[in-house]
Order: C-alpha cells, then sequence, then structure tokens
C-alpha cells in the first residue's frame, strides 16, 4: 500500500505543502512526461487545501487550480469513478461463502490491480478531462452530467 503521509498524521496545510512540493513533481512528471507543465486541478474544498502554503507550493509545480466550479458536484470527483470501477471487479469476483477480513484484502488489492491493469486507459481519460467535466457542469449549474 502506497501512503504519503506518516502514520497518525492527519492532513493539515503544512502537510499538503510538502505533499505538492515533493509528490506532485513527481506525479506530474510520471503522468506527463515532463519536469513542469501547466497541469490542471480541481480538488476538494477542504480549509487546509487552499491556504497560501500548498496554492503557492502548487504555482512552484506548475499546477493550475481550478477555482470556479461548484462545491457539490460528484463529476469534479474522479476517484468516485474509479472507485465505481473497483467496486463492479469486486461484484464480479465476490465468494459465495462468508468471506474472511484477510481474504477480502487480498480480494481487494487484486481488483485494484485488475482495474489498472486493463482500465489503465479508462482511468488516464476520466483523470485528464477536468476542464472539460468542470465546464459542464458549470452549464448545468452543479447538476448531474453524466460523467
Amino acid at each position: 500500500m502506497v501512503t504519503v503521509l506518516p502514520d497518525g498524521q492527519c492532513m493539515n496545510r503544512s502537510w499538503y505543502e510538502w505533499v505538492v512540493e515533493k509528490k506532485f513533481p513527481v506525479w506530474i512528471k510520471a503522468s506527463f512526461h515532463v519536469q513542469k507543465r501547466g497541469v490542471f486541478l480541481v480538488q476538494d474544498h477542504e480549509r487546509c487545501l487552499w491556504t497560501e502554503e500548498p496554492r503557492s507550493a502548487m504555482k512552484v509545480a506548475g499546477v493550475v487550480l481550478l477555482k470556479n466550479y461548484p462545491k457539490c458536484s460528484q463529476d469534479l470527483n474522479p476517484i468516485e469513478t474509479a472507485w465505481r470501477e473497483v467496486r463492479a471487479r469486486l461484484a464480479v469476483t465476490q465468494p459465495t461463502v462468508v468471506e474472511r477480513r484477510d481474504a477480502f484484502i487480498v480480494r481487494l488489492r487484486a481488483s485494484i490491480a485488475w482495474v489498472n491493469r486493463n482500465r489503465a486507459d479508462f482511468l488516464y481519460r476520466i483523470c485528464n478531462s477536468q476542464v472539460d467535466w468542470a465546464c459542464d457542469v458549470l452549464k448545468l449549474k452543479g447538476s448531474r452530467t453524466g460523467h
């Protein structure tokens, strides 16, 4: 399992600034094969994510934070769509008997790996279409768009 924060720590403005400074450049290079680029980011409206420290770090990292979108739209959260894919895979692999916790964890990890292998193009598209999705949500004044 990949973790970003040390055990027992919660996200706050200092930790988020650290994540942006240390992890975003790695993510940008791995995802877009460039050092810096105007990568667009739609993020949660949690207060610590919008403080000056992480926003300044985003500018340095080449991240453009999108600000003009509704606060409450499932269409703007690609992780929900990714989890839907995992849930679908879990449904396909659901056992016919009661499952122990450790067996479920193994099945969950296998399902995530399956989605990463077999749905990679789809996951890439949902993570890189946020600007279009935000425009669609704005046109519908926050209503569901069908994404």
